[in-house]
């Protein structure tokens, strides 16, 4: 094969074509060693290197011409022609350049990832093996501003206390960045700022664990000690009703405007359930004619059966269906009561009581169970605890005839002590 070797000019390299014959024709430069023009029948034309490596012919493309000057052409040629006579592979070396660039490049992109990717991935890879509860409480309190209607009026809801780390780099939450934030929400809610650290920890702990995420979090943010000191300690609640009590907040009860209200309050005085399962109780859920309940559980995804007993049962017949919940409410958007705080608070101020919150009324079911000796694997099975032993968790299974007995039998004792008469 003939090689045609001459100085490279722009206008001798225009002119150099590639036969019709053959598949290509390479020209080679005489000033610089190993570089040539390769030509195409195409038309297109290209500089490559050549040289020998190991005693291997190696060959490198350089760019395309006219695009790729001579000047720059010659002087890629030469860079290249010292590194294989100290014997280094440039193929090799613009591999690993490559890598690192693209390594580069994906750590860049991986420090300006914010809290609120993190945050989704770990509530997609999660939801499946968390409860409906558990989910719902990670949606809830990474929430921003909501518009709620009450009636015929339009409210913004207040931005919860983890929606306020959302936006920021993972790389920033520092020990100092969530100490502040958490001193903020203390200010304001200590009780849902305690669970929100709690949630924010574990997705952090979870990312660490993430290919994508790891490294990212800077060292001793969420296990920093003067992190851990700001997480208030939520002291538990004590508030419940006394016997000597009862007729006072009765009275008071009964005389709320709210019918619906007065219900729901007494009847989770009388049944210890959850301020969210009575809430949420729905017409279908009771059953007049057998006189059962069928609550929706926390801790049970099936719920659990408790006995209509005759007061919550003459309670809830008084009542009118409006919609498919038994305790409607027309200022709320959800139609069923969300928030029965202000009116107990208020029935507690007109009978004389301490501060009583809801939860409160569940505390006085299982304190005042005691006056007749209840049960306690009876007691748990009404308000929805878990069993505490293995005989209640494998032996013991109580028909609804054995609970309505004695849930009948507390009720009664409840009512003589309010004074109350069906």
């Amino acid at each position: 094969m003939t090689t045609t070797i001459f100085k490279f000019t722009t206008t001798r390299l225009a002119q150099c074509t590639c036969p019709s014959k053959k598949d290509y024709v390479i020209y080679w430069d005489e000033l610089v060693k190993g570089l040539g023009l390769k030509t195409y029948i195409s038309t297109k034309k290209s500089f490559l290197f050549q040289s020998r490596l190991g005693g291997k012919v190696i060959k490198i493309s350089i760019g395309s011409f006219p695009s790729c000057t001579i000047d720059q052409a010659r002087q890629k040629a030469k860079e290249l022609d010292v590194m294989c006579l100290n014997g280094i592979d440039p193929r090799l070396e613009k591999k690993k350049l490559i890598a690192k660039n693209e390594h580069e490049a994906r750590e860049n992109k991986r420090k300006k990832l914010i809290f609120n990717d993190i945050w989704e991935a770990y509530l997609i890879a999660n939801k499946s093996r968390w409860r409906e509860r558990t989910y719902n409480d990670h949606i809830r309190l990474a929430s921003g501003n909501k518009e709620i209607k009450i009636g015929k009026r339009s409210t913004l809801s207040k931005p919860q206390p983890i929606y306020a780390l959302l936006n920021i780099p993972v790389s920033e939450l520092n020990a100092i960045t969530l100490k502040q934030w958490l001193d903020e929400e203390n200010s304001i809610r200590p009780t849902s700022a305690s669970l929100s650290f709690r949630l924010v920890r574990a997705c952090l702990n979870w990312s660490e664990e993430q290919i994508l995420f790891a490294g990212l979090l800077p060292d001793k943010s969420i296990h920093a000690k003067i992190v851990k000191q700001s997480v208030a300690s939520i002291k538990a609640k004590k508030d419940s009703l006394q016997k000597e009590q009862l007729p006072s907040f009765f009275k008071a009860v009964l005389a709320l405007d709210n019918p619906y209200m007065t219900a729901y309050i007494l009847i989770t005085l009388i049944t210890g359930a959850r301020r969210n399962e009575i809430a949420k109780l729905k017409w279908k859920d009771i059953d007049f004619k057998w006189n059962t309940m069928h609550i929706s559980d926390k801790i049970d995804d099936d719920g659990r059966t408790i006995p209509l007993t005759p007061y919550v049962k003459s309670l809830l017949t008084a009542l009118h269906r409006h919609n498919d919940y038994v305790f409607y409410s027309e200022r709320s958007s959800t139609t069923y009561i969300v928030e029965p705080t202000k009116s107990l608070k208020l029935a507690a101020r007109n009978a004389g009581l301490d501060d009583l919150s809801i939860h409160g009324l569940r505390r006085s079911f299982k304190t005042l169970s005691e006056w007749i000796s209840l049960p306690s694997g009876i007691t748990a099975q009404i308000t929805g605890h878990k069993p505490s032993g293995t005989e209640e968790k494998h032996y013991t299974v109580r028909p609804i005839d054995l609970l309505r007995k004695w849930h009948i039998e507390y009720e009664n004792w409840i009512l003589s002590q309010a004074k109350i008469t069906l």
